[in-house]
């Protein structure tokens, strides 16, 4: 019952985030509140997300990377633009998807950019490698969902994560709840300074937009935004929040994978 309540709030949630983006003060403030150099997303990746995401992976243009929970696309769009990989994105969410779609054709990408809606647990995906930024939070057993992920990608199963949790783990305590999913980490890093850092992005492109007086529907969006970024700045504080970035591959050996002399290593 929980979980079935959960997920509708979440799914209320989301929806609504997406029909206010959708407004003209949505959109204003996805431009003001995007990251130096990083792309224009509503939530917390940053350019350091993107790098490090490109550099953990490096897809080929032969390969087919999967965006697991792509929002509007702009992620999945700049990793085309940078490596020149396919990239195919899903989002439980019609709305965003759409949104997706136009600007994918509105850059000349659609070819080699896709985005379908779907859930991120409830199939196989398949691919070269996988990433979910601040996705997996949103999933019932995480671990096991990213397990069925590694297992469904082309050998090694690489996915680049970024998680945000909120019961503050430490790095061990984090580290062993990944693991226990069946997958090694290569990499795990604590990047809550630049988590609190964007939240404070955010919540400034919030106040500026509003200050400009926006009609109903973006006022209101914009006081969420708000509201949201002062209990994320509270729980940072208090360190019951916390952002880890990370890549994974299978923890069972592959014949003839060498992580050492991969071209992903």
């Amino acid at each position: 019952m929980r979980d079935s309540l959960s997920d509708a709030v979440l799914a209320r949630y989301f929806a609504l985030s997406y029909r206010v983006l959708a407004t003209p003060a949505g959109r204003e403030f996805l431009k003001r509140a995007r990251a130096p150099d990083g792309p224009a997303v509503h939530g917390y990746a940053t350019a350091q997300d993107l790098t490090a995401l490109v550099g953990a992976m490096q897809p080929s243009p032969r390969d087919v990377v999967v965006d697991l929970g792509c929002g509007l696309g702009e992620v999945a769009i700049a990793v085309h633009r940078r490596t020149g990989s396919h990239v195919m994105g899903i989002d439980a969410s019609p709305r965003a998807i759409a949104e997706a779609r136009r600007r994918a054709a509105a850059e000349g990408v659609s070819a080699a950019v896709r985005f379908d809606v779907g859930e991120i647990g409830s199939a196989e995906i398949g691919g070269s490698a996988a990433y979910a930024l601040d996705s997996l939070m949103l999933v019932r057993r995480a671990p096991d969902v990213l397990a069925s992920v590694v297992r469904s990608l082309d050998p090694p199963g690489r996915v680049f994560a970024t998680f945000i949790d909120h019961r503050g783990l430490d790095g061990d305590s984090f580290r062993g709840w990944v693991a226990g999913s069946g997958v090694r980490l290569e990499r795990l890093d604590d990047v809550t300074g630049e988590f609190s850092e964007r939240s404070r992005q955010r919540a400034a492109a919030a106040r500026r937009v509003l200050r400009a007086r926006p009609a109903r529907a973006g006022r209101f969006g914009l006081l969420l935004v708000l509201a949201e970024e002062a209990a994320v700045s509270w729980l940072i504080k208090r360190r019951r929040l916390r952002r880890w970035r990370f890549t994974a591959v299978r923890a069972t050996s592959v014949p003839g994978y060498d992580p050492q002399g991969s071209r992903h290593g």
